[in-house]
């Protein structure tokens, strides 16, 4: 099976490739580094500066069998900042990619994301696949055009949407990788969550199973919420990085509640374990130890760059959460 992903250089598609590689002998990545694509950066096509027709020719001359497009401006920041090119990459790049995949028969696995759903009316029990869309950012309007994009033009197609993937260098908005990093360099970091909520995440390596599961079982035309399912209130994670890597968080962290916009977010995947068979294997401790590890002997990785562009150009970051909003409601 030859497998083609977008944004190759990021952390879901890395984790994918490694685990490919390791536990997936039937399915070989193909790479997009190649001359005659226009690049986004070194090694990593641009989904929405290429045409459909350079899509296809390539998909068609490297034979591929399944695309899994990742390529995506993620991060609510992220896109508010660059509005056009978060526009152009997640939903006119999606289109492309999905006509490319048209005419050539092949299927598209799409990594979608849980802040698509109207979590505000989830706060005491799960989210499932069933669940109110209701996306409150910009980043989640975006992510759930390109869902609708994906199921209407590929050929057949897969929407996976993990909860909360983290896992070291290349994660860049996890509550884990920004604390650690923070820490380590003393930097006090702007955290959009509520201590008081329960989160839940699942470290990559186990999300990028669950997509290479789902793919080589042929799990087509059908949405998967994949999550750990063993949620924690934020401030007790905080509390097991702490101690998993002996570090003091008290001046790490300042908490802004009311940007929040997803509160307790917890997502039930029993549709996709029975389907698959599927269940994760690294726990939270064991996880947050190898992601400060990874961190550590890291010497280019910075998961606040955002926040401290954001910072240097004094752009209030929370007008991209609906602070103000979100503020007046809970009153």
């Amino acid at each position: 099976m030859n497998v083609f992903i977008t944004g190759e250089q990021g952390l879901i598609a890395q984790n994918i490739i490694k685990e490919a590689k390791e536990n997936f002998g039937d399915v070989k990545i193909i790479s997009g580094a190649v001359d005659y694509l226009n690049m986004h950066q070194q090694g990593e096509p641009c989904v929405y500066q290429n045409s459909i027709e350079q899509w296809r020719f390539f998909f068609k001359l490297n034979k591929i069998d399944v695309i899994i497009h990742n390529a995506a401006v993620v991060n609510t920041e992220v896109v508010g900042m660059n509005l056009e090119r978060a526009t152009r990459t997640n939903d006119e790049g999606t289109y492309k990619i999905c006509m490319a995949a048209q005419k050539l028969n092949i299927p598209v696995c799409y990594m979608g994301t849980t802040v698509i759903y109207d979590a505000f009316k989830y706060q005491r029990e799960k989210i499932t696949e069933k669940s109110n869309y209701g996306p409150h950012t910009l980043y989640g309007c975006q992510k759930l055009a390109a869902e609708y994009i994906v199921k209407s033009h590929a050929p057949k197609w897969m929407i996976i949407r993990p909860l909360f993937a983290y896992g070291g260098k290349g994660d860049m908005n996890s509550l884990i990788a920004k604390s650690i990093y923070g820490c380590l360099n003393n930097k006090q970091v702007d955290m959009r969550l509520d201590p008081s909520k329960y989160k839940d995440y699942m470290y990559v390596s186990d999300y990028a199973n669950a997509v290479l599961t789902a793919i080589t079982q042929h799990l087509w035309n059908d949405e998967w919420n994949i999550a750990a399912e063993t949620p924690h209130v934020t401030q007790d994670i905080i509390k097991i990085i702490e101690d998993v890597c002996d570090l003091d968080m008290t001046n790490t962290i300042n908490w802004k509640p009311n940007s929040d916009y997803t509160g307790n977010h917890r997502l039930d995947s029993s549709k996709f374990r029975k389907a698959s068979g599927w269940s994760p294997k690294i726990t939270l401790r064991a996880g947050i130890k190898m992601s400060y590890n990874t961190i550590l002997e890291s010497t280019d990785y910075n998961p606040l760059i955002h926040l401290e562009e954001a910072e240097k150009k004094n752009i209030d970051v929370g007008e991209f959460f609906n602070e103000s909003r979100i503020a007046k409601q809970s009153v």
